[in-house]
């Protein structure tokens, strides 16, 4: 049986996400969880040599498998993926009523039947790089998360294809 008094939010860096959910918590009142504050207690339970995935954004844990290939990208998302479910699932079971989860590391697959999953995008090239660069230096390595991030959008919007997400396309310009 779905709730729909839970809501995950999902995307690449730089899609909106944040400023979605906040808004989002305003409207509804839920409480309202970060990837990162999940990501920080990731890094509590293991050392960086001990897991390196938990010290990794999904835009660059494709380094751990190589050069910056489409490949390489995907296996870094599911490898941060598979790093972060037990945390999620142990923060959905915090909150049994009602709960926004907003992070770019969500696995859609984990998620069904608990609530409504809600992927955003920005397919927008240019849009998106004003966004992701925002509340970031740009240089070199800044510039492969980027690409990164937009291999691994095009994976995330085919994968949601196969489940019931509702894909929505932030084209509001946030400056």
């Amino acid at each position: 049986m779905q709730s729909d008094s839970k809501i995950f939010i999902y995307g690449v860096p730089g899609s909106g996400k944040t400023t979605f959910s906040l808004d989002l918590k305003d409207k509804v009142n839920y409480p309202l969880v970060e990837g990162d504050t999940l990501r920080v207690l990731a890094q509590k339970d293991k050392t960086k040599e001990e897991d390196p995935f938990a010290y990794m954004g999904v835009t660059g844990a494709f380094r751990k498998f190589g050069e910056l290939t489409e490949e390489n990208v995907i296996k870094g998302l599911k490898a941060v993926r598979t790093n972060m479910v037990p945390y999620i699932q142990e923060e959905i079971e915090k909150y049994p009523n009602e709960l926004i989860l907003e992070c770019a590391f969500l696995d859609p697959q984990q998620l069904i039947g608990k609530g409504k999953i809600i992927l955003l995008t920005k397919k927008d090239e240019e849009g998106h790089r004003k966004q992701f660069f925002t509340h970031r230096e740009e240089n070199e390595k800044s510039l492969e998360h980027f690409k990164a991030a937009r291999i691994t959008q095009d994976f995330l919007i085919n994968e949601a294809k196969n489940y019931p997400i509702k894909i929505i396309e932030n084209n509001f310009d946030w400056h």
